[in-house]
């Protein structure tokens, strides 16, 4: 008995630790043009509740990786999940969008700790014959969470006002708080200290493919965040006049991710890396031909579409870094985190230029050269690889659990 406790806890821990960072991170979203009409500011700027998060959690992560030696993770972790609560709190009775903006982007700085840290924690203290449970439960809890987020907070907003949506969003995470607390182990997990041997600096810059890599996740990131930022501007007005909670609604889409990430893996030990990749990006390109349509239906199709393929050029973009970094591993990681929350932030604001001067269809323009981008990044990516092995690029490669959006 005693056991099949303590085995629920440490599943459950890992679980709620991404469903609550990344809930607390992407539960705006569904917010902006809610932002936009109260603030009066334009789409780009009330894309900014979300970027300012995402760009200051982006050098938090880097920081925490090099910098939180000898710290207890589990302390670590819920001490940054207490404080982004309070910040959460604080922006929802903001009087003002700056300070909004303000506590959302300490929102970030202080969460960044969690997805530092949470794959060693769950290393440390898992079973290696579970292992692959803990990691697969955390990497569960991101993608639901960041779904569960958008989608109720939109429905609270819509029932109840936004401010008292992100209110009883925070309330809600302090109980989910409380049950992490109570199911991370006592143990102390302090993060052991870098060798002093280490130099990865000169390796990673001059490695044929990391850097490539880098740019591919943050190009990935910036296309998908910006899409969904004012994917709820164009539902809210014509043809479709939906409501913010139908709005919030899209995310579901989100369980296509799900689905395609959790393949991926699969796909690339049948077909090789490089097709499954190039697959994922005419995915991609189809959803954004397809966007255009004035029919809900088809609109819906194409974030499927696109969710499915950006899911999938993450998790082997972030799978073939993890393989190509050998020892330097952790830096490498936070290198592509970095990248990848930078192109969410500075894409997803920018894009906001884009929508107010030529609509949707001026979006899709701006996110097909996004999309064409990546792919000629893609394209030397596979040649340096070819280079280096003498072999096709297709090869396998192993896929990461790296948290998703």
């Amino acid at each position: 008995m005693a056991l099949s406790v303590e085995r629920t806890r440490a599943d459950l821990a890992p679980f709620l630790i991404g469903f609550l960072s990344f809930s607390l991170l992407y539960g705006v979203q569904p917010l902006l043009p809610v932002f936009a009409q109260a603030f009066a500011i334009g789409p780009a700027d009330s894309a900014l509740a979300l970027s300012s998060s995402t760009a200051t959690l982006a050098v938090s992560i880097v920081l925490t990786a090099w910098k939180a030696q000898g710290i207890d993770r589990r302390s670590l972790m819920l001490g940054a999940l207490a404080l982004s609560m309070a910040c959460q709190l604080a922006s929802a009775w903001s009087p003002h969008w700056w300070t909004l903006v303000l506590c959302r982007a300490v929102l970030g700085l202080c969460l960044g700790a969690v997805p530092a840290t949470a794959m060693a924690y769950v290393a440390d203290t898992t079973p290696p014959a579970r292992l692959a449970t803990g990691m697969g439960l955390y990497v569960a809890g991101t993608a639901l969470g960041g779904m569960s987020g958008r989608v109720g907070v939109s429905a609270l907003s819509d029932w109840l006002g936004w401010r008292e949506a992100l209110t009883l969003h925070a309330a809600g995470a302090l109980v989910v708080w409380a049950v992490v607390a109570w199911a991370m182990p006592q143990r102390p997990t302090v993060a052991q200290a870098r060798k002093a041997s280490a130099k990865p600096w000169p390796w990673l810059r001059t490695h044929p493919t990391l850097w490539r890599l880098f740019l591919c996740g943050g190009l990935a990131s910036g296309l998908f965040v910006a899409t969904y930022n004012y994917a709820g501007f164009r539902l809210l007005g014509e043809p479709f006049g939906l409501s913010t909670t139908q709005v919030g609604l899209i995310f579901l889409c989100y369980l296509c991710g799900v689905a395609s990430s959790s393949l991926s893996g699969r796909w690339v030990r049948r077909w090789g890396w490089a097709r499954v990749q190039w697959a994922a990006c005419g995915l991609t390109g189809l959803g954004l031909v397809i966007s255009p349509l004035p029919h809900l239906g088809s609109f819906v199709l194409a974030l499927c579409l696109m969710t499915w393929g950006f899911f999938t050029l993450h998790a082997l973009c972030s799978g073939r870094v993890g393989q190509d970094s050998g020892p330097h591993r952790s830096q490498a990681t936070a290198l592509y985190l970095l990248s990848y929350y930078v192109g969410s932030s500075v894409f997803g604001y920018a894009a906001g230029w884009l929508w107010d001067h030529g609509g949707w269809l001026g979006l899709c323009a701006g996110l097909a050269a996004m999309l064409l981008a990546f792919m000629g990044l893609l394209r030397s990516v596979n040649r340096a690889l070819a280079q280096a092995s003498g072999q096709p690029s297709a090869a396998p490669c192993g896929v990461s659990t790296s948290a998703q959006p």
